[in-house]
């Protein structure tokens, strides 16, 4: 299939060995990039609501994000969700004041509860991090 493209723009690669394996890549790069996106005019919104939007894109400037690329980072968040949570539900009353969206704020507040038990424990593997996701989740 590859040697279809290969004078073209279009970069070709093999994703998995299973059916799917392509559609699931999709379907996770797009959560995370929709919704970041999505956050981003929020945040832009509610600063906007608030005179301050410069200084927030002041600030995102300066910050250097590799948030998608360094899994490594998950058991940090994790091990600070339970200071998180409570946070966006403040950030939640803060968007609802403004008159803006809350629910992404609400469902951040939930996702980090899942990490509730990991408290403060900044040594643990990945994958026991993106395990309490689906662990959780799905009861």
């Amino acid at each position: 299939m590859a040697s279809l493209f290969t004078h073209s723009a279009l970069h070709v690669c093999r994703v998995g060995d299973t059916p799917g394996s392509a559609s699931a890549l999709k379907m996770a790069f797009a959560s995370y990039q929709k919704a970041a996106r999505t956050l981003a005019g929020i945040a832009h919104a509610l600063a906007d609501a608030h005179g301050v939007g410069d200084q927030l894109t002041a600030e995102a400037e300066i910050m250097i994000s590799t948030i998608l690329s360094d899994p490594d980072y998950l058991p940090s968040v994790a091990a600070r969700a339970w200071r998180w949570a409570p946070e966006m539900e403040e950030v939640a009353d803060t968007l609802r004041a403004a008159d803006l969206p809350t629910d992404m704020a609400e469902a951040t507040a939930r996702v980090l509860a899942y990490w509730e038990q990991d408290k403060d424990q900044f040594d643990l593997p990945v994958a026991h991090t993106l395990s309490r996701l689906r662990t959780e989740g799905s009861s």
